[in-house]
């Protein structure tokens, strides 16, 4: 895995991150990981922006920090919010002008003690980092500054051009509480939530271990 590096970004408000942090570390083993948060963390390489507006194009701009300091082919996404099982970091993409987005992806609502299948998000992906840098470049090219930048959905299909594929294994998980940046997100209505998910275990623990 030499040629990959892990990229967190983080917004740190989730009151929980401590112990995100402290399992990533755990599942990356050996991959260097470059830290970009609006706080000091002690995580890989840190780059802490300072206390910048909370919102969507700034979490861009963070990942974009994060991909030029980088050095390696590859970068592989993690959130502040999420749970990542080992499999996560083992994949290599056979290309590296596509994005390739992990696809066992699954929500849990604080306090619903449930989960739901999501299709895709930002925070389980690995692309290569030159077409990564490119890409954001071009999306956010004509905004400038730390202030929240107007209709950023609208941009957000439009940043990869290219698709290379997926990859999957154990569910990753995303918490939604109400300290993120918004509590709306994509589902995969077709599924029905369920209580339990393999390698994590029943929704009530792990919002005992991770929550509280």
């Amino acid at each position: 895995m030499e040629n990959i590096t892990i990229l967190y970004y983080t917004a740190n408000t989730e009151l929980f991150e401590d112990k995100i942090i402290e399992d990533l570390k755990k599942k990356a083993r050996d991959i260097p990981i470059i830290s970009v948060s609006r706080k000091p963390i002690d995580l890989g390489k840190n780059i802490c922006i300072g206390e910048k507006p909370i919102c969507y194009s700034n979490l861009w701009k963070q990942i974009l920090i994060g991909l030029k300091e980088a050095k390696t082919e590859y970068c592989l996404s993690a959130e502040s919010d999420c749970l990542y099982p080992p499999e996560y970091f083992t994949f290599i993409p056979p290309i590296n002008n596509a994005v390739y987005r992990y696809k066992n992806i699954w929500v849990y609502w604080e306090n619903r003690n449930k989960f739901w299948k999501k299709p895709r998000m930002e925070g389980a992906q690995i692309c290569g980092r030159k077409y990564w840098i490119e890409r954001l470049e071009f999306m956010l090219d004509s905004h400038k500054g730390w202030q929240p930048m107007e209709n950023p959905n609208q941009l957000v299909r439009k940043i990869f051009e290219t698709e290379g594929g997926s990859w999957s294994g154990n569910p990753v998980i995303t918490f939604k509480t109400k300290n993120g940046i918004g509590n709306k997100t994509s589902l995969d209505r077709s599924i029905s939530p369920v209580t339990e998910l393999s390698y994590w275990g029943q929704a009530d623990l792990i919002h005992k271990k991770y929550l509280l």
